[in-house]
Parts: C-alpha cells; sequence; structure tokens
C-alpha cells in the first residue's frame, strides 16, 4: 500500500526525523515556491484560536488487520514560538493515529501549549 510506506517498509522515518521534515517544511528550507508551501500548510491545518494555530497529520500502520504504529505529527504556531511534536505509539492492537493524537493533545495541554477548544 503506497500509502503506508513511510510507516511499515524500509523507509521507516523516526519521530526526530518527522520533527526535522516539519522544520524544514516549516521555515521553507527546501527553497519551494511560498504558494505550494503554504498549500501543504493548509492542507495540514487543524485549528486555530486566539492563541495560536494548530498542524497535524495522523497515520495508522496496519499488519494482518490489527493497528499497530500509530503516528500523529505537527506543530503548533503561537505569536512568540513554535512548537514542533512527532507521536509513535507501537502496539499488537489499536495502536491508531487517533490514539496517538489524543496522547499529545493530553501533552499539549499539561504543558499549556495548547487546549483543545471545547
Amino acid at each position: 500500500d503506497f500509502s503506508s510506506y513511510w510507516m511499515e517498509s524500509s523507509l521507516e522515518i523516526s519521530p526526530i526525523e518527522q520533527v526535522e521534515l516539519l522544520t524544514k517544511l516549516q521555515n521553507n528550507s527546501f527553497g519551494f515556491a511560498p504558494e505550494n508551501i503554504n498549500a501543504v500548510k493548509d492542507a495540514i491545518r487543524l485549528s486555530s484560536s486566539d492563541t495560536g494555530t494548530l498542524y497535524g497529520k495522523t497515520g495508522t500502520g496496519r499488519v494482518n488487520g490489527q493497528d499497530v504504529n500509530g503516528w500523529f505529527i505537527g506543530y503548533i504556531e503561537t505569536a512568540d514560538n513554535t512548537y514542533f511534536f512527532a507521536t509513535n505509539i507501537s502496539a499488537d492492537s489499536d495502536a491508531t493515529g487517533g490514539n496517538a493524537t489524543e496522547i499529545t493533545m493530553s501533552i499539549l495541554s499539561d504543558m499549556n501549549i495548547w487546549v483543545s477548544q471545547k
């Protein structure tokens, strides 16, 4: 499956590599046209509030019908800082992008970086 090559093959990427990629994207270290960078950012924008903007993407790797590899990667732009994150969970089952998102959002809330809008 082409959509999961980055999670389940020899091309696996680490959480640190994910953050490095996001940092380069956010800073446009690639030298891409600004409108193309903005298109990608628009595609992964999840939420905006008075305190900032949350960008992110989930992923779930399945093996033999079981969710064994969950990802949530992204960053938060605030007026005075940008916070990057990559959460990867692995288990025999229930390791989904959704569960990785819940863990991440709980940590970001505990650190007073992002509070989900109710």
